[in-house]
Parts: structure tokens; sequence; C-alpha cells
């Protein structure tokens, strides 16, 4: 039975594919702290789970969760853009919300690096900001975003300009999702690009 919600709607479908897979439940998330980890909800499903956070804030508080809910997440500090795990080590990567807040340069580069910890015929997940998306203000000069990942703003990426990256996978699937919610503050537009790809 499911113990946790994750507010997080597309690693559901992301769930669902990892489970039609014949490969190994073995997952790894790029950006897994927070105070409920979505790795959660692999865990509950079996899943053998890793996460990486270079965040410091995140990780202790990941770290926090899994201690409450003694759930075994595997999460430790490390960088997406150098991920350390050998070649083919992964059968499923995602990155929920936090591949974003690097360059396009970094993307490119971390994107090579999800191929290469995968496993052939491994699935993957990432979001990107698309143009439409209006938050284009720079980063607190203090925030993990500056300090860390030396970056100065989200990047912002045109309907088909990120295809780029995935010449080695095969998209499975494409979605670019535009979101109004409302806040205490009004209504808060988002727009992002949504990647679901398979290593060939």
């Amino acid at each position: 039975m499911m113990k946790n919600v994750i507010w997080a709607t597309p690693l559901y479908e992301f769930l669902k594919q990892c489970q039609a897979s014949p490969l190994e439940k073995i997952v790894l998330d790029c950006g897994a702290g927070g105070e409920q980890p979505p790795l959660s909800l692999f865990y509950d499903f079996g899943f053998r789970t890793y996460g990486l956070e270079i965040a410091q804030d995140s990780l202790s508080q990941a770290s926090k969760f899994c201690r409450e809910n003694t759930m075994p997440l595997n999460i430790f500090k490390a960088d997406m853009r150098r991920i350390p795990f050998k070649n083919e080590s992964f059968s499923f990567i995602y990155s929920f919300n936090a591949i974003i807040f690097l360059t396009k340069k970094d993307i490119a580069r971390t994107i090579a690096e999800f191929h290469r910890v995968m496993k052939p015929d491994g699935l993957c997940y990432v979001n990107v900001h698309s143009v439409d998306d209006p938050d284009k203000t720079p980063f607190c000069k203090t925030s993990f975003v500056c300090q860390l990942l030396k970056n100065e703003r989200f990047a912002h990426f045109e309907d088909d300009e990120a295809d780029d990256y995935f010449t080695k996978f095969k998209i499975i699937r494409k979605t670019k999702s535009i979101i109004e919610k409302a806040t205490k503050q009004g209504t808060l537009k988002q727009a992002y690009i949504e990647y679901f790809a398979q290593k060939k």
C-alpha cells in the first residue's frame, strides 16, 4: 500500500513506465533533497533508491525525513554534473524541478552523465523551463544556485531546443505544460517542457 503522496504529478507517470520495464528496479534522483523526497514514492514500490543533492539545507531535510520514516533512501551530497557512479549503474534516472537550476551548458553535461550511468534501454525523466515561463528573475547572489552552480537565472528553452540533448536517447514522450496556480500573491504562471526518454 502506498504510504506517501508526492506533489510531483509527472513522477507517477514515470513510475508507471519504470514499473512496466523489465530492467532491475534501481533508480537515481538527481536533486533528491527536501522535506518529502520523491524517492519515497519509488521506495514504496520496491525500488532500490539513490539520490544526489548539492544543497546542504535540502540534504538535511531529506536526512531528517529518512530518519523519521525509517526509510533508507540513500541520498547523499553530490553534483549531478559529475555523477559519482560507474557506467550503467541505474535502470532509471530522473530530475524533477532540479536540472532547471543549471545553465544550458551544464544541463547538456548532466544529460550526458545520465546516459553514461544508465543501463541500455534505461528510462529517464527531466523537465526544463519553456520560454513561455515568465520567471526571468535573477537568483539571489547568496543562493546555492549562484554559489554552487554558478548560475544567475533559470535557463529557458524554445519548444524543440532541448531535443539536441537527447540524440543518444529515444524520446518516448515530450510534453509542454503551462500551469496557472492561485497563490496569496495572485496567479502564478509556470511553463515547462518535460522529456521521457529511453537510452538507445
